[in-house]
């Protein structure tokens, strides 16, 4: 088996869809559980609009990964089976899918 490479996957949410994304969560979490216990999603979470103030919630715009695996295509398909992918609230026609090498891993 081939060394697996780093992708730092940056993913929009469509406008409007913010509801649908909350309301699927803890589906979209239960997946991605079993990718990080395969080591290949090695951090993940939202994007944001801005930190939020004190009482404020988050001004969610999206998601950050980062991937291993063996190819960009293998990524994509790792992004399109998604629950997000599936509904809509993701951009897929503007994922942003950029090869790198992560210098630093810390366990949590």
């Amino acid at each position: 088996m081939s060394q697996l490479n780093d992708f730092l996957v940056q993913i929009t949410d469509k406008p409007g869809m913010l509801s649908t994304r909350v309301s699927n969560v803890q589906a979209h979490m239960a997946r991605l559980k079993g990718l990080v216990e395969s080591d290949t999603i090695v951090m993940s979470g939202p994007t944001l609009t801005a930190h939020p103030k004190a009482g404020e919630g988050l001004a969610i715009n999206g998601s950050a990964w980062l991937v291993r695996a063996n190819s960009e295509e293998e990524v994509r398909a790792i992004v399109a089976d998604d629950i997000y992918a599936k509904l809509g609230v993701w951009d897929l026609d503007n994922v942003t899918i950029t090869p790198m090498k992560c210098a630093v891993r810390k366990p949590l």
